[in-house]
């Protein structure tokens, strides 16, 4: 039995279902607001198990996984920026002509071991969409990097020279994800303008939402040289 033709102008049903990814890059307060501790827990646990777990059987929140994606970043024995190249980057963040700060900032990433670089272009990639939607998930570039510099960079909070450097340290994440084309894929530098997104609402249980497919990457050990990464390894971009 063949189901009846959509209405004049009305795509087929499974035509007007939003795609998976797209419903969890909208999600309100991505990589803002924490997912359940133990949720995430399992998460790692699983993917330290097995690298293709299936997440969507799970049953978890996307900020569950979000939460976890960050660990991943954070318990790595070094950075994903090297910290031998943070006092360079640093140095190109105070170039006062925008053209010249951006062609410094990308000679340097550069410079990344090809395993970080690989990785590191995936992320801010999938942080670019990300910051695509702010209009629904109030995460701009400039709340994104608020969230992921420290987890991409892990500087000394100790150092009380370091505390007069944080914006700067944002601003660095913050650059790499607004010209994500320009930097990673030749593309042209694009004008950016501060949008400020809206508070999230008082009561953060209203942001969660039912988990979709999202594939962490592999263990990464930045100082080895490993292969070249298959395609989108993140599964997010």
């Amino acid at each position: 039995m063949s189901l009846p033709p959509p209405p004049p102008g009305q795509l087929p049903l499974r035509r007007r279902r939003r795609r998976p990814t797209l419903l969890g890059l909208c999600t309100e307060g991505l990589y803002r607001v924490s997912g359940n501790k133990t949720d995430q827990d399992n998460i790692q646990k699983q993917f330290d198990q097995d690298h293709n777990i299936n997440l969507v059987s799970m049953e978890v929140t996307v900020n569950a996984v979000a939460g976890a994606l960050k660990a991943f970043f954070a318990d790595l024995p070094d950075p994903l920026i090297p910290y031998s190249l943070h006092p360079e980057l640093l140095e190109a963040a105070k170039i006062l002509d925008k053209t010249e700060r951006l062609h410094a900032l990308k000679e340097i990433v550069k410079k990344f071991h090809p395993v970080n670089y690989d990785v590191f272009r995936y992320v801010i990639t999938h942080l670019n969409r990300v910051s695509q939607q702010n209009k629904i998930n109030l995460m701009t570039a400039d709340n994104l990097s608020i969230c992921f510099w420290p987890t991409l960079m892990r500087p000394d909070f100790e150092n009380r020279e370091f505390l007069s450097t944080t914006k700067i340290h944002q601003s660095v994440v913050e650059t790499f994800i607004q010209q994500c084309q320009f930097f990673f894929y030749n593309g042209e530098i694009v004008e950016t303008t501060n949008i400020v997104a809206p508070p999230p609402p008082s009561n953060p249980g209203q942001l969660v939402e039912p988990m979709v497919p999202l594939q962490l990457p592999p263990p990464l050990q930045p100082q080895l040289i490993q292969p070249q990464l298959q395609t989108d390894p993140l599964g997010i971009i």
